[in-house]
């Protein structure tokens, strides 16, 4: 069996602080983590590709020191400006077959920052290898309704044969009580048009749509999701395996007036579901401040069946 640990991290601005990429940070997210990540699903590289990618083979670089892994970068792309996420990987687990370049006039929205990887211990020729799609998001910070749309272009991973796994920042929680909640009468007007939702009765909930487009609403009768397009969410798979264990915010304390929410996710489809680890989910709560980021470094392992090589006579 190959396990293959995910990292999904929101490294505030990249690093980039008075027009300088200070990566340290970074590395002191993972201080707490002991099996080094086959695949770190990084949500803000802002101008990493600078001076020929130097931010990002830097950041490769001090975490491939920091775990002893020859870790690969590639960038991904944002209409909204030069803050794209960014995928590091582990070549010596995985095998990347495609990742469409941010210049790439001729890809589909619904295709970039999608990558499709091999396991390469599955199998002894790349025609027999288990082969899954990753993908990294960082969703509108400003509009629910763009949430949506960028859901969309999502939802039809969630039914993909091949097995999916995806995480991002997606700037919203889902339906449930189970989740982090916040008390939306202490956030400021603009904070809750951005995550939030005012009811009739003019009462503010958070603004759940977008994701629950992908993982579908949380029917509290028979405490489950209905609908949806497919995916399962890595936190309530854990969640399930031992409800003792409460779900927590992604964002550190003091980032959101009113309580910080579970807007950092690692969702996977049914064909990925077997693959699971439930009991790795971990969101890491950083020790001391200053803090390596606004939001929480979240890891959590999938396992793949290895390639049985006969013994030699």
């Amino acid at each position: 069996m190959t396990r293959i640990s995910i990292a999904l991290f929101n490294f505030e601005n990249g690093g980039l602080r008075d027009g300088h990429h200070y990566l340290k940070p970074l590395v002191d997210a993972f201080r707490e983590v002991t099996t080094p990540p086959a695949l770190i699903l990084l949500c803000e590289a802002k101008q990493w590709q600078a001076n020929g990618n130097q931010p990002l083979h830097q950041a490769a670089e001090l975490l491939a020191d920091r775990f002893a892994t020859p870790y690969v970068g590639v960038l991904g792309h944002d209409p909204r400006g030069p803050m794209p996420p960014a995928i590091l990987y582990d070549p010596t687990l995985l095998t990347l077959r495609s990742w469409y370049d941010p210049a790439d006039r001729n890809a589909f929205d619904d295709k970039r920052n999608v990558a499709h990887f091999a396991v390469r211990s599955s199998g002894e020729h790349p025609d027999s290898r288990t082969e899954f799609l990753a993908f990294v998001a960082h969703w509108d910070v400003h509009c629910g309704t763009r949430r949506r749309q960028q859901a969309a272009l999502l939802d039809r991973y969630g039914d993909a044969p091949l097995p999916v796994i995806g995480g991002g920042d997606l700037n919203a929680t889902a339906s449930g009580p189970h989740l982090p909640q916040r008390d939306w009468t202490i956030a400021n007007y603009r904070a809750r048009r951005q995550k939030g939702q005012r009811m009739p009765d003019g009462t503010w909930v958070a603004d759940t749509d977008a994701v629950d487009h992908l993982v579908g609403r949380w029917n509290p009768h028979a405490r489950t999701r209905t609908d949806g397009c497919g995916f399962h969410s890595v936190a309530e798979l854990a969640w399930r395996a031992d409800p003792a264990a409460a779900l927590l915010p992604t964002v550190n304390d003091d980032v959101d007036a009113g309580g910080g929410l579970l807007i950092d996710w690692l969702l996977v489809n049914s064909a990925m579901l077997a693959h699971v680890v439930p009991h790795t989910y971990r969101v890491h709560v950083p020790l001391c401040r200053p803090y390596p980021s606004d939001h929480r470094l979240v890891t959590a392992d999938l396992h793949f069946d290895t390639l049985n090589t006969p013994s030699s006579p």
